[in-house]
């Protein structure tokens, strides 16, 4: 959706006065790309993805203009274009100001529209903007507040300074898996009651992430003391990995029981599986995109999960 913001009327005036010579210097000092194209990250018709349209630009001297051009052309789709992306920002995300301080961090204010997003969607909203503006030179690091205050994680901690490291999104369109690692994966015993943990080397590949590759393999069963904690049909929908944080979008299918599978080892499965990744320190779950506090038996569903020891046992215990 198309938003015509106040402040790029001034940016747009300032770049009509800059001649040719300036602008050719303005891409040499803030982007990275060859011959003045920047890498522009949308979301994809889905609102479940991001997908990533190359750009010539004319970038503003002055680095935070810069970055206001930018977040104009994150707010437009060009529809004679024929690409098939979704607009980052709409009228609900607003951003307030734009600054950049002495070691390179680029703050930007939103008003409190931001706020109401779905989680999910905020997550992509958040990478693709971080991604795109991080390739600007004379930027290293994105902070994101809310009326002045800082962007907060579910638990509360601030998010603090993001670049485009920070974020790994198993559907990213131009990254392709294909590598082997040796993992660990926790199973449910016999008796439905325990975890038991089991080594695999595990395949990512075809743009299929370890994350998923992990929890898919929790279907399978490892031998005849161990059977899968978890329902056979379950979907996964989406997996992001945030600053540590694995956040998992579940389907209905999670809130079948397993036979014989109490429902704590159910989640426990996946959550001690996913956190034994070395990139992996919690697990936030929601199910087809909304946060639910409780799943059958366990409480603080909706809040991020971490390992927990108690649950695991000895094979064959």
């Amino acid at each position: 959706m198309k938003r015509k913001w106040i402040a790029f009327l001034l940016v747009a005036l300032a770049v009509s006065l800059i001649s040719g010579c300036s602008r050719r210097r303005a891409q040499e000092d803030y982007t990275d790309v060859e011959n003045g194209k920047l890498v522009f990250y949308y979301l994809n018709p889905e609102e479940n993805g991001l997908v990533r349209q190359e750009k010539r630009v004319d970038l503003d001297v002055d680095p935070e203009k810069a970055v206001l051009q930018v977040l104009e052309e994150l707010a437009m789709v060009d529809k004679d274009s024929g690409f098939k992306y979704t607009a980052v920002l709409d009228k609900q995300v607003r951003h307030q100001g734009v600054s950049i301080d002495e070691e390179e961090v680029c703050s930007i204010n939103f008003g409190s529209g931001y706020s109401q997003m779905d989680p999910n969607r905020e997550i992509l909203v958040r990478a693709a903007i971080v991604k795109t503006i991080s390739q600007l030179k004379g930027i290293s690091y994105v902070t994101f507040y809310i009326n002045d205050d800082p962007l907060t994680n579910e638990d509360g901690t601030p998010v603090g300074r993001m670049n485009a490291n920070t974020f790994v999104l198993d559907n990213d369109r131009n990254e392709v898996y294909n590598y082997t690692e040796n993992v660990s994966l926790y199973v449910s015993n016999m008796e439905g009651d325990g975890l038991v943990e089991v080594s695999v080397d595990l395949e990512a590949r075809d743009n299929r992430s370890l994350e998923e590759a992990v929890l898919e393999a929790l279907k399978l069963t490892y031998g005849k003391n161990t059977k899968s904690p978890i329902p056979q049909d379950l979907v996964f929908n989406r997996i992001h990995v945030i600053q540590n944080v694995c956040y998992v979008d579940l389907g209905e299918e999670i809130r079948q029981s397993v036979r014989g599978v109490e429902e704590e080892i159910k989640i426990y499965s996946m959550v001690n599986t996913l956190t034994s990744l070395s990139r992996i320190t919690s697990v936030q779950f929601t199910v087809n995109g909304e946060l639910v506090p409780t799943m059958n038996d366990v409480s603080g569903f909706d809040s991020p999960m971490t390992y927990d020891y108690s649950y695991v046992v000895e094979s064959g215990d």
